[in-house]
């Protein structure tokens, strides 16, 4: 029994850190579903921008709910750094939602993930490849393999 013990000895309960977690993306899943009515489509458009939000939504609603009603045991609430990481990738996607529409979403895509690759240790010049590939094969695949109108930059009307 004191090998149980012993094993625990470092351990913290992640009840409140996985309720805390739970209740910030419940927050995150019913405001994309909020916020998602107000993207219009285009005239005639099957599947306009706002089904994706209230897509991914759902099941973020649900493993929230999960992680409220049914949190786990973690190893340990993260280090200072790794509270930082998580808090500026929070405040880039926030960003990023804010300002795809007025700056369009290939800049706007491009500055985010251009940051979110830094985050994640890698140097600038990868991540500068990586954001434009990325921003480029997202814009080609919802603007004209899927049909779905993306905000363009201002002044640009392809």
């Amino acid at each position: 029994m004191s090998d149980f013990l012993q094993d625990d000895a470092g351990r913290v309960p992640g009840v409140i850190g996985d309720r805390i977690a739970g209740a910030l993306l419940l927050v995150l899943a019913v405001g994309a579903w909020w916020l998602s009515h107000d993207l219009e489509s285009g005239f005639m458009q099957p599947i306009g921008p706002g089904e994706y939000p209230r897509l991914i939504s759902l099941p973020l609603a649900a493993l929230s709910l999960l992680l409220i009603l049914r949190p786990g045991f973690n190893q340990r609430w993260p280090g200072r750094a790794a509270l930082l990481r998580q808090a500026l990738t929070l405040l880039v996607l926030a960003s990023y939602a804010g300002l795809v529409k007025p700056l369009g979403f290939l800049p706007a895509s491009l500055v985010a993930v251009v940051l979110l690759v830094r985050l994640f240790g890698a140097a600038w010049k990868p991540a500068l490849v990586s954001g434009a590939v990325l921003a480029l094969a997202l814009y080609a695949l919802f603007e004209f393999a899927l049909g779905i109108p993306l905000p363009d930059m201002p002044g640009l009307d392809w």
